[in-house]
């Protein structure tokens, strides 16, 4: 995320030809999850969005967003407040985060959790037996995983918990998207994002101000209620802030 604050907003400027990144252009798919669209050669459409799974801290100084005097000494290793923290400091900062809205997400996310969306979650698993596949006629019996998955909506953005199991542990994850509106978007070059393929290296800038600060404010709230260990992070940030 490249960043700026302009005037009373704040301005991201985030990628969109990087479909397998941690920000990529998707296309809501009917009764299905949304897919990515390889958009340097698959035209944008009204409904595409940009799907961006934000952070709030980093281990490295030269992340544009990073933040050097937000610390977090974790078991891991020292990290560094950035995107998220950026955007809590920035836009209180400039206002646009009033502080009756920082007082009560410090609130929050100082508040003890007992168990998060994390850690009292399931993945279930149904069986499907009637399924017509090919992989029936050799024995093997069509299983559907439930996943589960927590959505904020608003016209100008989406805030998403997503939950996995653990690649390299054991237990599941909850991983935080912010969804925007590629309508809601705006190219670099002046030219009109739908119905074009995007340029080399794209990218696209969404501005941040009064009118939907809430964007801050519920992705702020999706860490704090998602895990222990995301809420213990945002103590340390907003203890720095």
């Amino acid at each position: 995320m490249n960043c700026k604050d302009i005037d009373k907003s704040l301005q991201i400027s985030l990628p969109i030809t990087t479909p397998t990144g941690k920000v990529r252009v998707k296309r809501p798919v009917e009764g299905g999850e949304s897919e990515p669209v390889p958009c340097r050669s698959v035209p944008m459409q009204a409904n595409d969005y940009l799907e961006w799974q934000i952070s709030y801290d980093t281990d490295s100084l030269n992340t544009p967003s990073v933040l050097p005097h937000v610390v977090l000494n974790k078991e891991q290793g020292v990290r560094y407040g950035c995107e998220l923290a950026w955007l809590v400091k920035k836009s209180r900062d400039a206002g646009i985060l009033t502080k009756e809205e920082y007082t009560r997400l410090n609130k929050l996310v100082n508040e003890p959790i007992g168990k998060g969306i994390e850690e009292s979650e399931r993945i279930l698993r149904s069986t499907d037996a009637t399924a017509n596949s090919i992989a029936t006629e050799h024995g093997f019996i069509r299983n559907v995983l439930h996943v589960p998955n927590y959505l904020k909506h608003t016209t100008s953005y989406e805030v998403e918990i997503k939950i996995a199991h653990k690649q390299r542990a054991v237990g599941n994850q909850a991983m935080i998207f912010v969804n925007l509106p590629i309508s809601a978007c705006k190219s670099q070059n002046s030219r009109q994002l739908i119905n074009r393929s995007a340029d080399k290296l794209e990218q696209i800038d969404y501005l941040i101000d009064k009118s939907n600060i809430g964007l801050i404010i519920d992705t702020v709230v999706a860490f704090a209620i998602a895990s222990q260990d995301h809420r213990a992070d945002l103590k340390m940030i907003f203890e720095k802030l």
